[in-house]
């Protein structure tokens, strides 16, 4: 029995299809599918149950019994969608976004979800126009301006972007992701004093995340405290040792203090934890300009 409750497959082979996994019908004694409403929601309830416990495939198939049993629900289709985007199917969750929308063009939810995998099918104009129709249809919803601001964000709308996130913010101020990225906004329009604010208030609202403290520290860097920087680096570090960012960030400020030999060994430990970031990183004694495209680069 593997970890999400399936039976591990024989010599290397892929397991057998579930009954529904790949969208077919269930059928009542081998006729037509049944409908069934009731019994639809049977299965939907313990694909919720099955998702909870990481078993995303059994989780799926029971998705495709709720539909073929109830085939014009617009819900169990965003269900399903949501399941493939967590198994990396993008294409998969986007056809079912699409059902989901065809039969229920007022579904601002769905919305949401196709905008999303659009966008990291790096459609963004596509993932615009759903973000831009589900706030039509729920302008009180933070969770479609804050993704919309990501959006907007990506194509260099950096007013348009904030805007967005001060909408969310209007209607929940408690979420520290959204001071967080409003804090990046706003650095890269080089309002650091405004990034700073919005970086201690995340902070404050997500106290053992080290993110805001080491965006922080870069906006520091960026106006020129270093000495606050540095502080806010080893919040970050304090909190995640191994955050690159934060050691990239030291590494910087030893550099502009002409202290090579530290400042080497914080990029050489970033670059072990992230070896990502190393395609990042710039050389010691860049302009505060050039660090702000590396520090806006490494995050999407």
């Amino acid at each position: 029995m593997t970890a999400n409750g399936d039976e591990p497959a024989a010599c290397g082979k892929a397991p057998e299809p579930l009954p529904g996994e790949r969208g077919e019908e269930l059928t009542a004694f081998g006729g037509a599918p049944e409908f069934d409403p009731g019994r639809a929601q049977f299965y939907a309830r313990r694909a919720a149950a099955t998702q909870d416990k990481g078993d995303t495939r059994h989780a799926v198939a029971d998705c495709g019994a709720a539909i073929s049993l109830d085939p014009k629900n617009a819900a169990y289709y965003r269900m399903r969608g949501k399941l493939r985007h967590m198994q990396a199917d993008l294409d998969g969750a986007l056809a079912d976004f699409d059902a989901s929308i065809a039969l229920d063009p007022a579904f601002a939810a769905a919305y949401v979800d196709r905008g999303l995998a659009r966008f990291l099918k790096t459609d963004v104009a596509g993932a615009l126009a759903d973000y831009d129709m589900g706030v039509r249809l729920d302008p009180r919803q933070p969770n479609l301006h804050h993704m919309r601001a990501l959006a907007r964000r990506a194509t260099g709308d950096l007013a348009g972007a904030y805007d967005d996130l001060c909408a969310a913010l209007h209607v929940d101020g408690e979420t520290a992701e959204i001071y967080n990225d409003r804090g990046r906004v706003s650095m890269e329009s080089g309002d650091f004093a405004g990034a700073c604010a919005d970086y201690e208030r995340a902070a404050h609202l997500r106290p053992h995340w080290s993110q805001p403290h080491s965006n922080r520290g870069w906006a520091l860097v960026l106006a020129g405290e270093l000495d606050q920087a540095l502080r806010a680096f080893s919040s970050a570090l304090a909190l995640e040792p191994g955050d690159a960012l934060a050691l990239y960030g030291r590494q910087a400020v030893a550099t502009r203090r002409n202290d090579a030999a530290n400042g080497q060994v914080d990029l050489g430990t970033a670059l072990f934890n992230d070896p990502d970031i190393a395609r990042m990183m710039a050389a010691s004694g860049i302009s505060p300009v050039a660090d702000l495209a590396e520090v806006t680069s490494l995050e999407p």
